[in-house]
């Protein structure tokens, strides 16, 4: 009697741990993705990079698993497009050129750019709300790097514009 009881006390320890981290697991799921917009003084550019999971991307833009990112640049260029925008203080939108998309298991990260000239001293309006659509706790980080120092701005749905000076 004692052996069964000892039996049954350390399996409902293990059951009860591997529920305890499977709650705390899922508890834990996030939902964020980085924009950076980095002064490259060198090639006169504003560098634009954003960095997902695949997996959400895959999601939003409703790809099937047996198709790959890199082999979805058209609807990933027309999402990004429509979820990032940069806008001058009169309203007119810039329409930073696409450079790619690469990708591994875990991350993908999009590459576009925009000549300095066409941005440097003024104050943009920039709108980050890729994934927001499909994710309520989605948040977005977009860091500004220039002259070597980093600003980073927080979006999340309903909050997803910052106002930036170059």
């Amino acid at each position: 009697m004692h052996k069964a009881f000892a039996r049954f006390f350390s399996f409902s320890v293990i059951a009860l741990a591997t529920f305890l981290l499977a709650a705390q697991a899922q508890a834990h799921r996030y939902h964020f993705g980085i924009t950076e917009l980095a002064v490259n003084e060198r090639t006169q550019s504003l560098e634009i990079s954003h960095r997902f999971f695949v997996a959400d991307m895959e999601r939003a833009l409703s790809l099937s698993a047996s198709k790959e990112i890199k082999d979805a640049q058209q609807p990933m260029e027309a999402y990004v497009n429509e979820r990032f925008q940069i806008r001058t203080a009169d309203g007119e939108i810039l329409k930073p050129k696409w450079v790619g998309v690469e990708s591994d298991v875990h991350d993908v990260w999009v590459y576009q750019e925009l000549p300095l000239a066409a941005v440097q001293g003024k104050t943009l309006q920039v709108r980050q709300s890729m994934l927001m659509e499909i994710e309520r706790d989605q948040v977005n980080t977009v860091n500004l790097t220039r002259a070597g120092k980093t600003e980073s701005f927080t979006l999340k749905p309903g909050a997803s514009e910052v106002a930036i000076s170059l």
